[in-house]
């Protein structure tokens, strides 16, 4: 990179200016350092994740990381990668340097694939990463609920959700109120099952048991917090808001639904049940995001009353010639 510029490995300590980094090139999207800090000291073990502090001068000036899946097999060598700079010095110069090195060093896993993206109100890493080769993918959804606004709705969905679920027998509780001893792993083979069904380019990454028991201990997940839905002894729904430790906005981490069940209403009833806790909560509002082709979520949330916000551009590039 240079005279100027340099990279060190980051260890859990550099947690929080890393989501500072994020947070303040990013603010419309904070990052929240107690959560990525628990990330970092718990790492999935389906995946490598490496990052860097960047540095100028011996002053840190941003962050950069790499991520891929821990499997060898050929169709899942694809690697993530990401950088941000603090907005003092995020010019297109000084990102694509960044860019360029972390590129580097996740080629050097000799990745078939490298993917990154950009948010849709960021044009300056779209550039960037446009002047580096990579091509538009995909684009994810994002969306935001005044749940203020739209308290009378979500009340009246939710009754009525409340009503439908009683009649086809499917009981709808929060994960503590669950005495099922084998309830954790039913909702992640649930979780496994439905994420295959999720529009997407690459190839999904099976999560073990163990990555989602940590992801369920998140600091910002509750399990008084985590509703479910049960049709006699299968578990054929999940819906989950997370409420960020320090800053952030609460915003839908996970929703999910047996294909035995699709199209009953399930996925409504158990987000209601989820918006009903947070507007008890005195939140005031919620995020949620979804792939740009998932049709199903996205009518949900259009009648749900949420609106759209900028979403995220994901890019991809062919570096198996190279490799």
């Amino acid at each position: 990179m240079g005279d100027e510029l340099a990279l060190r490995e980051a260890e859990p300590a550099d947690a929080r200016f890393f989501a500072d980094v994020f947070t303040a090139a990013q603010p419309a999207r904070p990052m929240d350092p107690p959560e990525l800090r628990y990330l970092w000291e718990h790492p999935p073990r389906s995946r490598v994740m490496r990052r860097w502090i960047a540095m100028r001068h011996g002053a840190d000036i941003g962050v950069g990381e790499i991520e891929r899946p821990e499997s060898t097999d050929a169709a899942l060598r694809y690697t993530s990668l990401r950088g941000e700079l603090l907005p003092a010095y995020r010019d297109r110069a000084t990102l694509l340097a960044v860019m360029s090195v972390i590129e580097a060093r996740a080629c050097a896993e000799r990745p078939s694939i490298l993917r990154s993206a950009a948010n849709e109100d960021d044009p300056l890493r779209a550039d960037v990463l446009r002047a580096m080769g990579y091509r538009e993918d995909r684009r994810a959804r994002r969306w935001e609920l005044d749940l203020v606004g739209a308290r009378e709705l979500i009340a009246a969905m939710t009754e009525e959700s409340r009503s439908r679920m009683r009649v086809q027998g499917i009981r709808i509780l929060t994960l503590d109120r669950d005495g099922d001893p084998e309830i954790l792993r039913k909702l992640w083979r649930l979780s496994e099952d439905a994420v295959r069904d999720v529009p997407t380019t690459l190839p999904h990454v099976e999560e073990p048991f163990d990555d989602f028991l940590d992801w369920l201990a998140f600091p910002g997940m509750h399990r008084d917090r985590v509703w479910l839905a049960r049709r006699g002894d299968d578990a054929v729904g999940i819906s989950v808001l997370e409420y960020p430790v320090e800053r952030g906005f609460v915003g839908t981490a996970w929703t999910a639904t047996a294909r035995s069940v699709r199209g009953q209403g399930v996925a409504r009833a158990l987000k209601c049940e989820t918006l009903m806790q947070a507007m008890a909560l005195g939140v005031d509002r919620v995020r949620t995001g979804n792939d740009g082709e998932n049709a199903p979520i996205l009518h949900i949330n259009a009648t749900m009353g949420y609106r759209p916000i900028a979403g995220r551009v994901d890019y991809l590039k062919d570096v198996s010639a190279a490799t």
